[in-house]
């Protein structure tokens, strides 16, 4: 997904998170579908370790929300991302306009899907940005802020391919790879501070530390990989934001190379 294709996709896609910094005050750049980003290089030493685990790690808590489940397809998109200035105005020029304006809230416990904007074809093969999924819960095991990624299987229904929460506690079982680096300090220190676990039964430790390499076929760049290089299975990445938060995100590979390689390339 070089920038190219993700210029292309925004003029598609209603991201109305998107603005230019000139106008975003704290422009940040969207969250994408794969691992959380992590400095790799930059003069810190990096280390992969490979425990060898062979489970995905957790289930995910919210049984609407597991990889593969059916959502109703929203029409509006809430990525993440963007400036706090521009999207402040837009979401106030909406809510004037009585159009949608926030992502709506899911309720857990209740017996509707969530509803999601799902990406189609051209959208899932260039650009895969989480979407906003507030939650209403009752439960103190996760966050209320999800991010979810779902794919277009009708023009009324999506499926999750992603999700990211943030849990309260870390994963017991052994991850297959876990990837720890140093945080630029100064121009002499690093600060080991940052790790991510990896849980991916269906994948060698060997092909998932391939897929952090800085250019090429990557986790971050899967547009150009053929399609014997990607990842599959379901994945797991897992890294800790402080003592008692731990961001989770589930990935289903399988489910994402069949939208890119089955309907897109006779599309």
């Amino acid at each position: 997904m070089g920038v190219s294709g993700r210029i292309a996709s925004a003029l598609v896609l209603p991201l109305l998170c998107v603005s230019s910094p000139s106008v975003g005050r704290y422009a940040r750049p969207s969250e994408m579908v794969g691992p959380p980003i992590i400095q790799l290089g930059g003069g810190c030493t990096t280390r992969f370790d490979s425990p060898g685990g062979t489970q995905i790690g957790v289930t995910i808590p919210i049984p609407a929300l597991r990889l593969g489940a059916p959502v109703r397809r929203g029409l509006v998109s809430f990525i993440t991302g963007g400036g706090a200035t521009a999207w402040s105005a837009e979401m106030e020029r909406r809510r004037r306009a009585g159009l949608p304006y926030v992502p709506k809230t899911f309720d857990v416990a209740g017996s509707a899907r969530p509803e999601v904007y799902s990406a189609d074809v051209a959208e899932a093969a260039r650009w895969q940005a989480y979407q906003q999924l507030p939650l209403k819960s009752l439960s103190r095991d996760y966050d209320p802020n999800g991010l979810v990624f779902a794919l277009a299987m009708s023009t009324t229904e999506g499926r999750i391919a992603s999700l990211q929460l943030t849990l309260r506690k870390a994963p017991t079982a052994t991850p297959k790879l876990r990837v720890i680096t140093g945080a630029a300090h100064n121009a002499s220190k690093c600060l080991q501070q940052q790790r991510i676990d990896v849980y991916a039964p269906a994948m060698t430790a060997n092909r998932i530390r391939s897929l952090f390499g800085p250019s090429g076929c990557s986790w971050h760049q899967l547009a150009v990989c053929k399609a014997s290089e990607w990842p599959r299975g379901q994945v797991l990445f897992v890294q800790q934001q402080d003592s008692s938060h731990y961001v989770h995100r589930w990935v289903d590979y399988d489910l994402l190379a069949r939208m890119r390689f089955g309907k897109a390339a006779t599309s």
